[in-house]
């Protein structure tokens, strides 16, 4: 039995559903002591992600989620002397750590080569996604090789965490994806699992869409984000930009709560600041070890004013700036020289080994901390102390509890935990905070103090306000920052997020209007049948939806063609395809089909089967509408750029494909109040709002109208009402005659819902009407459903080879 077979097995012994918690490394550090018993690897928490790990795991409390992790190892810390980089895992390694993290934690551990991991972490998440997303365009000119390879290597990864999540996943888990790292794995699993509860959360920033336009992958990014059910984000500013890229990227749909594809799938977007475990940061306080530490910060720095900071080197975090806005408070207010000391503390980078850029920032910030020193100190006095290497909890704990002011200045920056952290050890002294604006922690705490890290002089300022404010002050403000530190925990973050994302499944599960048609319920209808009407839509159907910004219509698939000409082939089979599209467009692409009727343009001409003449079923109506419809059409074209007018024999259309698309959208919301006021009360037209574009037609041009001339049921049958008689169709004049068999059988397969209605008020038990399109996007008048153009083909194969059988 193989791991996962126990794992599935494990699961479903479990009274409990699993969250699948997927993120780019598992969070238990591994040691390896040879000699160490009963085994000789062991595991500790691992030091980062801290507050994410501890939000997840408090969801294993009281009962309610099994937690299965997945993802990479990280580095295996190697207690027998030998090379990190040059100590390689061998198979029996590999099936123990998968044994031992399974059996210990519920891990499932990813094994990445070297390759792997300098093309996916070092390479393309560090050196393209993690700049643009914190702002930082790339300044260095390349051929684009690198970032090929790079992209390549960061899709296989992301296809290597989907399969270990396929390998272990049950029917009603959840799968819950973190991060930038791993922005593909939602679509993955959609297209693999498509009743999967997938939710992803982004922990960093998200930038504005101008920003990620600078991304030659942006629409395989988003594309695959759009993959989750729920994806989450630590601000309402970063979900805003989230959504608005997808509107001006990829023209999807859009509404405050989430986002349309192209198919009609809904992919909500929320809000969820992260928080702390504060419970176990006032645990490490009270332990007398950290009580001794902060008495000898104390005396270590008689009479002095204490402001600390805790950042990684990286160009986001600001440290230089920093520095250089301290340097300006000394100078500015020489009255607290000597008397105020910044200690900084820095962590390594986040990339897993040294770039040049971080390597020149080390040395920048080494070079500024002396050129402070050697200004303002002196034999008894260091204003900077500058600590690069990790601290111990107990010793920073200590530290931030008894500072004199917290400086959080990153130049951008998600939700920066320190802050937290500083808020909860601060609950005695009430020093203040000073916070960037540029980060998403700010909007949370807004009782800081708020800085431009880019304004030198106003975080100088700030500096001096916080070691001058009084001590009512310092009260009223933590106590509203530590109200909202205590309410906003880890767990609390955890639980919202879990939440939304079951809430969501919900609506869209109560949102499903229609049945998902499948072959085994179809195929036996359409066989028993003696005679069947079948009537397909074009543009959705027999074709995918073009993307929003291309112009023009595809021709339907080889394999579409021949189920097609299969089908008409059939003599007990009448097939019409009836579509917006213009007839020279449809005789181009399905003229070749022997048998297949076709109406174009919504019904205004049709051409029989058998016919190669197009008949014009408007020539005797009044089209002089046309001019009016023409000069505001032209108005609001002069005045929206990318916008332009569709012309066809018996509609006019204002197209703002490729407008932009919020502005498009708002013109469009003009134009169609324009035209209810001045033509739509004094003409029969009626008007149809599409997708990116506002329609004029006929009244009496729709869908519906070819659907009532192929189904009516009129003086000529031979029974009651509820029958519908064949009819056979001459070649030359269109006319028609009774055929003496009875239809039994109707499909459409459409996005009309003018077809849907037409069919509705038959009332017949034979009639199937399928509305194509994920059942999410909105009600409907049919009773079946289909997603894509693919499962209409796959349906048309399906009836076509039943013919052979």
């Amino acid at each position: 039995m193989t791991l996962f077979d126990n794992i599935k097995q494990d699961g479903s012994k479990a009274n409990r559903r699993r969250i699948i918690n997927v993120t780019h490394q598992i969070p238990f550090e591994i040691h390896h002591q040879p000699g160490r018993t009963p085994s000789p690897w062991y595991f500790k928490s691992r030091r980062h992600h801290e507050a994410m790990n501890g939000g997840i795991h408090s969801l294993t409390e009281h009962g309610t989620w099994d937690i299965v992790h997945i993802g990479w190892i990280g580095q295996i810390q190697w207690h027998s002397g030998e090379d990190t980089m040059t100590r390689l895992l061998t198979e029996q390694d590999k099936q123990e750590l998968r044994n031992e993290l399974w059996q210990e934690h519920h891990s499932i551990p990813l094994f990445l080569n070297a390759e792997s991991i300098q093309g996916h972490y070092d390479g393309y998440c560090k050196t393209m996604l993690w700049p643009l997303l914190h702002y930082i365009i790339w300044n260095n000119a390349t051929d684009g090789r690198l970032e090929s390879k790079q992209w390549e290597i960061y899709a296989a990864v992301n296809q290597k965490y989907s399969e270990l999540v396929i390998d272990c996943y049950q029917p009603e888990d959840v799968v819950w994806i973190h991060d930038y790292h791993l922005l593909l794995v939602p679509r993955i699993l959609r297209i693999k699992l498509p009743k999967a509860n997938i939710g992803l959360f982004v922990h960093s920033p998200w930038p504005t869409s101008e920003i990620l336009r600078c991304l030659p992958k942006r629409q395989e990014i988003l594309k695959g984000m759009m993959g989750a059910n729920l994806v989450g984000f630590q601000t309402y500013g970063y979900a805003r930009h989230f959504i608005s890229t997808c509107t001006r990227v990829l023209g999807y749909e859009t509404t405050p709560e989430g986002i349309y594809d192209d198919d009609g799938y809904f992919c909500y977007v929320g809000t969820f600041p992260i928080g702390i475990n504060t419970v176990k940061v006032e645990q490490m306080l009270a332990q007398q070890h950290t009580l001794n530490k902060m008495k000898i910060i104390t005396d270590m720095y008689p009479d002095k004013k204490i402001l600390v900071a805790r950042d990684k080197i990286d160009l986001v975090k600001g440290v230089l700036q920093k520095l250089e806005a301290f340097e300006k408070f000394l100078y500015l207010y020489p009255q607290w020289r000597n008397k105020v000391i910044l200690i900084q503390l820095t962590d390594g980078s986040a990339t897993l080994s040294k770039n040049d850029d971080t390597v020149k920032l080390e040395n920048k910030i080494s070079a500024m901390v002396a050129r402070i020193n050697g200004v303002y100190g002196s034999l008894e006095f260091t204003p900077v102390y500058h600590y690069h290497h990790h601290v111990q909890d107990d010793e920073y704990h200590a530290l931030l509890s008894v500072a004199d002011a917290g400086l959080i200045t990153s130049n951008r920056d998600g939700i920066n935990t320190t802050a937290y952290e500083y808020i909860i050890c601060q609950q005695k002294r009430a020093s203040p905070l000073i916070v960037s604006e540029l980060t998403g922690t700010a909007t949370s705490l807004s009782s800081a103090l708020i800085v431009n890290p880019w304004d030198l002089s106003g975080v100088a300022k700030a500096i001096h306000d916080a070691l001058k404010m009084s001590d009512i002050e310092k009260m009223a403000r933590h106590r509203q920052l530590l109200y909202h530190v205590k309410s906003h925990t880890a767990e609390f973050w955890a639980r919202s997020f879990v939440k939304r994302l079951m809430e969501s499944i919900e609506l869209s599960e109560q949102s499903s209007n229609t049945t998902l048609l499948t072959g085994e319920q179809l195929l036996p209808r359409y066989q028993k049948a003696k005679k069947r009407l079948i009537c397909l839509g074009y543009d959705g159907i027999l074709i995918p939806r073009q993307n929003r910004r291309k112009i023009g219509a595809s021709i339907p698939a080889k394999t579409t063609l021949l189920s097609l000409q299969k089908l008409c082939d059939d003599p007990r089979n009448i097939i019409w395809v009836v579509s917006g599209q213009d007839e020279l467009t449809l005789s181009r692409s399905l003229g070749s089909i022997k048998g297949l009727g076709l109406s174009a343009e919504n019904g205004a001409f049709i051409k029989y089967p058998n016919s190669q003449r197009w008949i014009n079923l408007m020539q005797d109506v009044d089209m002089e509408w046309k001019n009016d419809v023409i000069e505001i059409f032209t108005y609001y074209t002069e005045r929206t750029s990318g916008s332009f007018i569709e012309h066809k024999r018996s509609s006019i259309t204002w197209n703002y494909l490729l407008a932009d698309p919020v502005y498009g959208a708002f013109q469009a919301k003009e134009c169609q109040n324009h035209l209810e006021h001045a033509i739509l009360s004094k003409l029969p037209v009626e008007l149809i709002i599409g997708k990116k574009k506002v329609e004029i037609r006929p009244r009496m041009t729709n869908k519906g109208e070819i659907i009532k001339r192929l189904l009516s049921s009129n003086s000529n049958t031979k029974s009651s009402s509820s029958s519908l008689r064949a009819t056979t169709i001459s070649p030359i004049t269109g006319s028609a005659s009774l055929d003496d068999q009875v239809i039994d059988f109707i499909l459409c397969c459409s996005t009309s819902e003018d077809m849907f209605k037409a069919i509705k008020k038959l009332g017949r038990q034979d009639a199937m009407s399928v509305m194509v399109g994920a059942e999410e996007k909105r009600k409907t008048l049919a009773t079946w459903h289909l997603p894509t153009a693919d499962d209409v083909k796959n349906i048309l194969l399906d009836m076509a080879n039943t013919l052979d059988t």
